[in-house]
């Protein structure tokens, strides 16, 4: 089960209760890496905007959307179409989805070719400021349960790899098992936390500590939260960087947007100290982010 957390009046909240949000954030991730979290301070009525401007991006025809094709891992930016991708290198078939990746958005300017319009340049621009917002408050609870200054994580997170993704799901004629083929195969995320914004189509699964895929349904004004692979390391395990997948759905389309929080690539993450038990071994020998992040990213393309 995922666990459900309001942030609710957290700004206006006491020494106490601000202690009680940090135990629910850090019990509901050390569950299973995964919450639904409401109130952290996304604006619905311009989420409603990012999505209206994803669908209109891609109703267009394949010529005009190959016109800003992503470039390569390294800059992680731009269109990717249907099987370009497998986020399960292992899989038979490439993810049946098509994506628009804008790393670092806010270092490209609105005349350099990237940008389908200045509309849609200017609604993700204030979107991403939104939600490196919102896991800024996130990072300092974090930050307060691993022994380290309010500010540690949000200042390993300048923006370099920090990423917004929109994300569509085609309807498929049949199931998607029939075909072994995923929306997204199953996979970790890379960096420290994700948050992932769903229409009302389902479609998400996660992988509890049973090893059964639990649905994941949101609420209206629920976001997804997620630990990924480089906060799993700095937590000793604590948090877990937990397997999720998409199934595709018979003739039901789906869309989604994900915000990746991503260390700054020269960020040495090793074992915080709070997290290591009188006695208790380090599971994870220091890495540099960007390494990290560029391997898993490479391994994903075919």
């Amino acid at each position: 089960m995922i666990s459900k957390v309001d942030l609710e009046n957290l700004n206006s909240f006491t020494p106490e209760k601000l202690q009680m949000a940090v135990a629910k954030v850090h019990d509901s991730l050390s569950q299973n890496g995964f919450m639904l979290l409401s109130n952290v301070g996304v604006d619905q009525a311009l989420l409603a905007r990012v999505f209206e401007q994803s669908r209109l991006f891609f109703s267009r025809t394949g010529d005009e959307k190959e016109n800003f094709l992503y470039g390569s891992a390294a800059e992680n930016f731009g269109y990717q179409g249907l099987e370009k991708e497998s986020l399960d290198p292992s899989s038979p078939r490439p993810d049946f989805k098509e994506t628009f990746t804008m790393r670092n958005l806010r270092g490209r300017g609105d005349q350099d070719g990237k940008w389908p319009s200045s509309t849609f340049r200017q609604v993700m621009v204030e979107f991403y400021d939104n939600c490196f917002q919102a896991v800024a408050l996130l990072q300092r609870l974090l930050a307060s349960k691993a022994g380290v200054e309010a500010e540690f994580f949000h200042d390993l997170h300048s923006g370099e790899n920090v990423t917004l993704r929109l994300l569509h799901y085609p309807a498929m004629p049949i199931e998607s098992e029939g075909l072994h083929q995923w929306g997204a195969g199953a996979h970790t995320d890379y960096g420290m936390l994700t948050l992932l914004f769903q229409d009302r189509i389902a479609g998400l699964q996660v992988l509890d500590r049973s090893d059964h895929w639990l649905e994941v349904v949101t609420e209206p004004g629920e976001v997804v939260v997620n630990t990924g692979d480089l906060m799993e390391r700095w937590s000793n395990g604590q948090y877990p960087s937990t397997l999720h997948r998409v199934k595709c759905k018979p003739n039901q389309e789906r869309y989604s947007i994900a915000f990746f929080s991503d260390p700054d690539s020269e960020t040495e993450i090793d074992v915080l100290p709070a997290f290591l038990e009188k006695g208790s071994e380090t599971r994870y020998p220091p890495i540099k982010a960007g390494e990290h992040i560029q391997r898993k990213l490479e391994a994903t393309h075919r």
